[in-house]
């Protein structure tokens, strides 16, 4: 008998890794090593990085078939360090989920697959419940249909708020979305820009299984501007599977790519495992290779996030086994400490019941939150913890655009804090925090992150126009301005905010500026750009703000001021036959230390 194993090994540090596979590698008892697969460097195990270190040694990882007959003899050789399980991960890409009637439990010849195109088990396989959902669900009311879309994909973006930060100009421009999965059609989705393969017959643009491009299409629905690799984990067959050997690769060279340019910002996983017994020696030990590279890869900047699964305890997916609910459906990486970890929900603001529940095997407090699910996108219905995942992935590649700083402990603890609860106040095993917002999380990010100490506001009747010949009408009332433009014309509005440069012998740092105004709707704010004196701290462009706007927030991440503030406000004025008209209320700065 043979199995796929994982062979972590020690070497000097400095080894030449070209020399491993002819020399040391090869002579390892009992282990068939695949050649295809290039040794791979690994940080040792935390409890072992102290002694690794003071004898100038690094671990790496190979990959073969293990003749179990001579298990015992590699694990005695002097440069092994452990035999891990190279265990298979799949796509969360069918929730497989049972669809109930709310109320009157379950008849054996419902439809019961709640599926679409990815649909990898059999109605035989599915975890019946014997009650109603209704008293089943620990977090009614409880979404289990998953083959009905509740909204569209861009219903789903309003309802997270993402088009209140478009409409600040911020879109994803900047930021690389690495969809870990089974590929991503580059025919259907022309943000893909590069990526990886484990199986030449699929190569990065490529998408044998379909779950990747959905997952890549929920991304950019709520981060439009990003770019994608596709990075094909389970691609090493084509059939919506893979390998914990394939995921290790798959992340080193993210890794790699990320030292060289700062891309991917972000790694998108709707993968996992559905039972504990695909490799129990991974699925609750931190110190599985795997677990570790992805505990590099955020060290290293790179924002990890992860499905919980779909193994949640009202309608579990066939998949699942026994292996479902609270404390049995969080496995491996997908549940560490420092991951951020996504359950479902819909548009309804109700829970999806093949959310998996925490405690994850790694972690009692997963998952963080939900995302959306159950929406019409690259499917008739995207579905699945897969499509909830990729949604918090794009959410997060709008904050990360606005601040390539950001990193993954903050955005998670931003997202946590502003998330609206859903099965319970607090953090609940079902849901985490609740479902997430992203304009929520961008305001707790971004503004007043240090103590306001001056705030100053100017009425709108300040407002100066730059090209009045291309006004019908200007009147000042009051405290405010009603300009009426001229048919097809743009024009720029400025106004000069009171600056208090130096407060108790400390230069003042602006956070943010703020806008009331109101047009009509065929007259739009387009620019919003924030001076010091005569340079330009901030451009927000490519704005489309029409109609009420009682308080616009934009922020210029902290930058000190030195001369005075200046906020010049760019207006686009339509052709339609009705008036043109912008009324400036009022103009305001943030100041901190």
């Amino acid at each position: 008998m043979t199995r796929k194993v994982i062979v972590e090994m020690r070497v000097p540090a400095g080894f030449v890794m070209d020399n491993l596979m002819s020399t040391e590698a090869a002579a390892l008892p009992g282990l068939t090593l695949d050649a295809e697969y290039q040794p791979i460097p690994v940080s040792a195990p935390a409890d072992q990085a102290a002694t690794f270190a003071a004898a100038k040694q690094e671990t790496v990882l190979v990959r073969g078939e293990l003749d179990e007959t001579q298990e015992a003899a590699l694990r005695s050789a002097s440069n092994v360090v452990e035999i891990w399980t190279d265990g298979q991960i799949a796509a969360f890409g069918d929730c497989g989920c049972q669809k109930l009637e709310t109320g009157l439990g379950l008849s054996p010849s419902s439809n019961a697959m709640g599926g679409d195109l990815f649909t990898t088990g059999s109605m035989d396989e599915q975890v019946l419940p014997s009650f109603s959902l209704e008293t089943a669900s620990s977090c009614p009311p409880t979404d289990c249909d998953a083959g009905t879309a509740k909204g569209t994909i861009e219903d789903a973006a309003r309802f997270l708020s993402c088009d209140r930060l478009w409409s600040k100009g911020i879109r994803g421009a900047g930021v690389v979305i690495g969809i870990c999965d089974t590929g991503v059609d580059n025919t259907k989705i022309p943000a893909v820009i590069g990526g990886w393969s484990p199986n030449s017959s699929y190569p990065p643009g490529t998408d044998p299984g379909g779950h990747g491009s959905m997952c890549a299409t929920d991304a950019l629905g709520m981060c439009p501007e990003a770019k994608i690799y596709d990075i094909g984990i389970l691609k090493s067959s084509g059939d919506m599977t893979g390998f914990l050997s394939d995921a290790i690769a798959a992340f080193q060279w993210a890794l790699n790519q990320y030292r060289i340019n700062s891309t991917p910002q972000i790694l998108s996983n709707s993968w996992g495992m559905f039972q504990q017994s695909w490799a129990p020696d991974y699925v609750a030990n931190p110190n599985h290779p795997f677990t570790r590279k992805v505990v590099e890869v955020i060290d290293a900047g790179i924002i990890v996030t992860f499905a919980a699964g779909n193994c949640g305890q009202v309608c579990p997916s066939g998949r699942c086994g026994s292996d479902t609910g609270p404390g049995r459906s969080i496995w491996g990486a997908n549940g560490h400490p420092r991951v951020i970890t996504v359950g479902a929900a819909n548009i309804r603001s109700e829970w999806i019941g093949y959310t998996s529940q925490g405690p994850a095997a790694l972690d009692p407090k997963k998952p963080d939150f939900c995302a959306i699910s159950h929406f019409k996108g690259y499917t008739a219905s995207d579905n699945g913890t897969s499509a909830a995942n990729p949604v918090c992935a794009g959410v997060i590649g709008l904050l990360r655009s606005h601040d390539q700083a950001l990193t993954q402990d903050r955005v998670k603890k931003a997202l946590q804090e502003t998330a609206t609860n859903l099965c319970g106040s607090g953090w609940d095993p079902h849901s985490g925090y609740g479902i997430i917002n992203a304009e929520r999380a961008f305001d707790k990010l971004f503004f007043f992150k240090d103590t306001l100490v001056h705030a100053s506001w100017i009425h709108g009747c300040s407002v100066d126009v730059e090209l009045p010949d291309q006004l019908s009408t200007m009147r000042r009332m009051g405290f405010y301005s009603l300009c009426e433009g001229k048919p097809n014309t743009f024009n720029w509005f400025h106004f000069a905010i009171p600056t208090p440069v130096i407060v108790d012998s400390q230069r003042l740092r602006l956070d943010s500026i703020m806008l009331i105004f109101a047009t009509d709707l065929d007259v739009a704010v387009t620019n919003v750009h924030i001076w010091d004196g005569n340079s330009r701290l901030k451009a927000y462009d490519g704005l489309s703000l029409s109609g009420n706007h009682p308080f616009e927030r934009f922020d210029v991440l902290d930058v000190s001021v030195r001369y005075g503030i200046c906020v010049s406000v760019g207006v686009r004025f339509g052709s339609a036959s009705q008036p043109h008209r912008i009324a400036f209320v009022s103009a305001g700065g943030d100041f901190i230390k």
